[in-house]
């Protein structure tokens, strides 16, 4: 039976329009909203009326602002987020393939895609802070994308892959995963993340594509959740307590600027950790089948809090021995495909240098490399590739090949988080993490000024 249309004799009439707008803006969901505005004519003329204003005002309160978008775009951008946002907490995202899970996907890639878009605040610690931000973080915790314990086998013609868009939405969502101190951390199947993050560099490469610039979403996400279980869950009983006792301004964060295409220089301030196992470890766990491996997990060594410092070279670029490039292949173009040229001198397109200086094991290094632009992954832009090679060396006059450690890895969309692999020689190979700091160590900041005074 059809509903009477909207009344013409209730209270709501003697308020101004901007009144009963005020009002709706408080509704929290789309049914309040068209309920409200089936309750009499001026509150639907609030919503729907007054050249669709309220939309505006409705969208630019909960969302970043995009300019250029008419109001009956804005409603229906807003609703569709709202429909998908709601339906998609309950979604188990075991693998992205399912046309709901998709939708849902899609609006979350274009929040993380439509961040820092016009106005934007400031957080508790003085960082810029999104309102996008805000939305993802509260789906991050309200549903099964990240926090998920449990993963059922891949209905009938599904494949078993995560898909790729799926694994890059939640690598950019994992950003908010180190605020939510209460969550349950523990990561499902983390067997599996082992053996893949140690699997040899030919059967897992970090990129492929005619210009090897076509992420392994796969392998990155594996790497994350590895990393995530040793920082974040406290049974593992490995960086937990470093981690807890971290202030927000030392712990990974999510990006503070709009992601953009192109090669852009990052932090210096660099906190880390790598892993290894010992060779017959890494030779047994290669040789166990994809079923094999929840009965085997490792104990991986060297999971401890390092720290490194970036510096990017500006004007002549520095010297970059033969072999650390035959190891790495850092100069290698990333942007266009192969056979078509790359516009020299375009903003974004060239490789950056950069060196560094950090600590391991109370030892000191030097680093010397590369970040290289790449493509948008999957409709995300700000991907970089980055290699860098790892030494004990004051100059590159005799280079000692012995004590080479090359690592190639993903800086994420925003530049705060970076996830790779170091090797050495002979596929010897293990998975490392960075995360970008807002402030130094206090113990750096006592040594930049001895040596100021110096």
């Amino acid at each position: 039976m059809a509903r009477d249309p909207p009344s013409q004799s209730a209270a709501f009439n003697a308020l101004p329009i901007e009144l009963n707008q005020a009002i709706a803006r408080e509704l929290d969901t789309d049914q309040d909203i068209a309920r409200y505005a089936f309750v009499c004519r001026s509150t639907n003329n609030a919503v729907n009326a007054d050249k669709g204003s309220f939309w505006r005002a409705k969208f630019r309160e909960k969302y970043a602002f995009k300019e250029g978008r008419s109001n009956t775009e804005l409603r229906s951008i807003y609703q569709v987020r709202s429909k998908h946002l709601r339906r998609g907490v309950v979604y188990p995202f075991y693998r992205g393939h399912n046309r709901r899970e998709v939708d849902a996907i899609l609006v979350l890639k274009d929040l993380i895609v439509e961040s820092f878009q016009g106005s934007f605040g400031i957080d508790e610690f003085g960082r810029p802070r999104c309102k996008n931000h805000t939305v993802l973080r509260n789906f991050v915790l309200d549903s099964k994308i990240l926090l998920n314990g449990r993963r059922a086998p891949p209905a009938r013609n599904e494949p078993d892959s995560v898909h790729p868009m799926l694994a890059a939405v939640k690598l950019m969502c994992s950003h908010f995963l180190f605020e939510l101190e209460d969550a349950n951390h523990q990561v499902f199947a983390l067997e599996e993340s082992q053996r893949v993050v140690y699997m040899a560099t030919n059967k897992a490469p970090l990129y492929s594509g005619p210009s090897l610039s076509e992420i392994n979403m796969d392998w990155v996400l594996h790497c994350l959740n590895f990393f995530r279980d040793h920082m974040m869950n406290e049974a593992a009983a490995t960086l937990y307590d470093a981690v807890s006792e971290l202030s927000p301004m030392q712990k990974p964060s999510a990006w503070q600027e709009p992601l953009r295409n192109g090669s852009y220089t990052l932090g210096s301030h660099w906190k880390g950790t790598y892993s290894f196992l010992d060779v017959p470890e890494i030779t047994k766990l290669r040789k166990m089948s994809s079923d094999e491996d929840a009965e085997a997990f490792f104990c991986d060594k060297n999971v401890d809090e390092g720290k490194i410092q970036l510096d990017f070279v500006e004007g002549a670029q520095l010297r970059w021995p033969n072999i650390f490039e035959k190891r790495l292949h850092s100069l290698r173009n990333t942007v266009e495909p192969q056979g078509r040229a790359k516009p020299k001198g375009e903003p974004g397109s060239e490789n950056v240098q950069f060196t560094g200086t950090g600590v391991d094991l109370e030892d000191d290094f030097n680093a010397i490399g590369w970040l290289n632009p790449l493509p948008p992954q999957h409709g995300i832009p700000g991907w970089q590739r980055i290699t860098f090679m790892k030494h004990f060396m004051d100059d590159f006059d005799q280079v000692e090949q012995d004590n080479l450690w090359a690592y190639e890895g993903v800086v994420l969309p925003g530049g705060r988080i970076i996830l790779g692999r170091w090797c050495r020689q002979n596929d010897y190979n293990g998975p490392f993490i960075l995360w970008a700091v807002d402030e130094p160590d206090l113990e750096e900041e006592e040594e930049g000024e001895g040596s100021s005074e110096s």
